[in-house]
């Protein structure tokens, strides 16, 4: 599953044995549902007490968190209970729901239960070692920003790297809240680049049905210059409103680079430098000329730290 698709409704057990359901969770706002693969093991205990720990910040733009694995309810319970955690923990004891995310690891499961068919008794400890290995990674650690509308509006993946799930998060969050904010005060920008989303009409158009597999860009595209949608341009197409063309013109109102666009959107970094190059030369886009010594040092810095930001949420 990525973004733009819609998320799967459900109802699972939390850790205190209460039945949750995702479009009662999303009644509250969004929600940020994160896999982990075991309970209470080093990566996933750190991965789960880093939302915990941003509690507030989370607060702050509106948004559930609610963590999801295949253990069974005692173990998610004892885990919550463990390290206090203020958010519910569901139990995906028979994997369907991981499987709808597409974060269930069905191949290794295949790979043991073929092993195990044909292994012969004298090599059953090898056996055995393809089973555990199977068992402790049933998921792929993966978090889903689910929209009101159950749209995914972020994914996040790395198996390793347990804190950038909740930073990544985190840092689309408050910037999609900005750029809510700013639309509903702007108004007519955001008609310039959307149209009421149809049934019969697809969720998103993927960039590589817009890029036909080019990711070169015919103009000169800096990762770390801003770019900035032209006020005065010519009117452009109504784009459905999940039109990844309409998503970064409007996205471009704030002047980001390219490098925070395809983070922004979640979009390939190639895919992004062709389409915001094509659109620069249709004249609705406009790439500020890379920074020179008129800038000071701490503006330099700024445009830096968001370049940096938008590369490591790619």
């Amino acid at each position: 599953m990525i973004a733009g698709d819609k998320a799967p409704d459900f109802t699972l057990y939390d850790h205190t044995g209460r039945p949750r359901t995702l479009s009662e969770l999303l009644s509250d706002g969004p929600v940020v549902l994160f896999f982990y693969p075991i309970a209470s093991s080093p990566v996933c205990t750190a991965q789960a007490c880093h939302f915990r720990d941003l509690s507030s910040e989370f607060a702050a733009v509106g948004a559930q968190r609610v963590g999801i694995s295949t253990d069974t309810v005692d173990k998610q319970a004892h885990f919550a209970q463990q390290r206090s955690f203020d958010y519910p923990l569901l139990s995906d004891a028979d994997g369907v729901v991981s499987e709808l995310f597409g974060v269930r690891r069905g191949r290794l499961a295949k790979l043991r239960k073929s092993v195990v068919a044909r292994e012969p008794a004298r090599r059953r400890r090898h056996t055995r070692r393809r089973g555990l290995l199977a068992r402790l990674l049933p998921v792929k650690r993966t978090t889903f920003v689910i929209d009101t509308d159950r749209t995914v509006l972020k994914v996040v993946s790395s198996d390793l790297r347990a804190s950038v799930h909740a930073d990544q998060t985190l840092w689309f969050l408050q910037n999609h809240k900005v750029h809510q904010q700013s639309e509903s005060k702007d108004g007519p920008i955001g008609d310039w680049f959307t149209e009421p989303e149809t049934a019969d009409k697809p969720s998103l158009v993927r960039p590589y049905t817009l890029t036909a597999g080019r990711t070169d860009s015919g103009v000169e595209l800096p990762l770390e210059a801003p770019v900035e949608t032209l006020s005065t341009a010519t009117k452009p197409p109504r784009w459905p409103r999940n039109d990844v063309r309409g998503q970064i013109l409007t996205s471009c109102v704030h002047s980001r680079s390219v490098a925070e666009i395809a983070a922004h959107l979640s979009l390939p970094l190639g895919a992004t430098r062709f389409l915001v190059g094509d659109l620069v030369t249709q004249g609705y886009l406009r790439v500020h000329a890379t920074p020179g010594d008129s800038m000071t040092i701490d503006e330099r810095r700024e445009l830096i730290r968001r370049t940096l930001v938008g590369l490591r949420a790619l």
